[in-house]
């Protein structure tokens, strides 16, 4: 039986972000077997192949969601050492031995357990640091450092979509942890120079974005033809969409439609309406996650919750605005939606850590209250000799 965080009680559950969450799930699978069952059966002659996978991928996530929303979250300070080094060994491995961006064959990828590592790692090293995060050789230097070896690693596989998510969402926890502005802003210029100096020496990036440049200029003759075939799916679902199943672009036209073109399925089966409702749900873990921040008992529970929300909510904005063409075209997929097991697994299992967030912040006399002064000190109280002025009281458990 697991302890409870601090020894007061667990508050209630978000049952907002639950609802939430299950029915993107529940969306994701239906758009999973209407995008893949022909896929399926010129595969394998089974139609459900996909959804069947799918299905237990979900239900893997949704016990372990269960099981870490019940965990304290600050019992993650311990593991945030043990699965950092681990996302590095699997990144090396991918990048060493691995032949695409699967590990194991057709499942297991190393860079979803990264975006998971990354958020825990970070939200305790930040944490761990206090004011001295705004000091230039405590604060942006390493954090620099450790965000531009992950990324590094990453964009070797050669993922660029995952890497830019990776530093997107390390960029805002650093800013949201009370970073120095002016380093802040010299780590944005100096970091956004560096990606476009590597992205211009990788030509698959560049064949990416040389096509979108040209769009701009000559948009009716577009060579890129998934951009133009999804967003004829999109304009061909109208206001309610063709009906589940009844699409035509996933017969083989549009590349990817079961992956990172979904959201073009989703806009041609289900229309204006369909794509409305999975914005207003992602918006509403947006909501959620983002109360957290301001609500959550310490720092370490603040920066968590906004490191697991920029995270999901990073990642579908940007799938959507690649499918749109409002941005250059990335392989990256729509959380909770896309077909991906372990992409599944790690993305509930970060609403599992918002929930018991939650569950704690909930559980304060007085909604929105500011973090416990009295449990700070006495973390404050129990933690090694010499470190106490510098390190978040509440991280007694050992900094990274």
């Amino acid at each position: 039986m697991n302890k409870k965080p601090e020894g007061r009680p667990l508050g209630s559950p978000d049952w907002i972000l639950i609802g939430a969450v299950i029915a993107l799930a529940l969306l994701g699978l239906m758009m999973v077997y209407s995008s893949t069952f022909d896929l399926g059966y010129r595969m394998v002659r089974d139609s459900a192949y996909f959804l069947k996978r799918q299905a237990a991928f979900t239900a893997i996530g949704f016990v372990a969601m269960l099981i870490v929303a019940r965990i304290p979250y600050r019992h993650w300070t311990k593991l945030s050492i043990p699965i950092m080094a681990g996302a590095v060994l699997m990144l090396l491995a991918q990048v060493v031995f691995g032949t695409g961006r699967q590990l194991f064959g057709e499942s297991g990828s190393p860079v979803e357990l990264a975006k998971l590592a990354v958020v825990v790692y970070i939200s305790h090293w930040l944490a761990s640091k206090g004011d001295q995060l705004r000091k230039l050789p405590y604060g942006l230097l390493p954090f620099t450092i450790m965000v531009g070896v992950i990324a590094g690693l990453v964009m070797a596989q050669p993922d660029i979509s995952e890497a830019l998510l990776i530093v997107l969402v390390a960029v805002a926890m650093f800013f949201l942890a009370g970073a120095d502005v002016l380093q802040f802003a010299i780590g944005i210029i100096g970091g956004g120079a560096a990606f476009a100096l590597v992205v211009s020496r990788i030509p698959q990036a560049m064949e990416r974005l040389q096509p979108f440049l040209l769009e701009w200029r000559d948009p009716l003759n577009s060579t890129n033809t998934q951009l133009v075939r999804g967003l004829l799916a999109l304009g061909s679902g109208g206001l309610l969409g063709m009906g589940p199943g009844n699409g035509r672009m996933k017969y083989q036209w549009l590349q990817a439609a079961h992956t990172d073109s979904i959201f073009a399925i989703v806009g041609e089966e289900l229309g204006f309406v369909g794509c409305l409702a999975v914005i207003l749900l992602f918006a509403v873990v947006a909501y959620r996650g983002f109360l957290l921040v301001r609500r959550a008992p310490d720092s370490f529970g603040r920066l968590l919750a906004s490191g697991v929300t920029c995270w999901i909510v990073f990642q579908a904005a940007i799938n959507m605005a690649v499918v749109t063409g409002t941005i250059p075209f990335t392989g990256i997929a729509l959380p909770f939606i896309s077909v991906g097991g372990t992409a599944m697994i790690t993305y509930l299992i970060g609403v599992g850590i918002l929930l018991n967030v939650a569950r704690a912040a909930n559980a304060q006399p007085i909604a929105g209250a500011v973090p416990d002064a009295a449990a700070d000190r006495q973390s404050a109280s129990s933690a090694p000799r010499g470190t106490r002025e510098s390190r978040a009281p509440e991280l007694e458990q050992g900094r990274p």
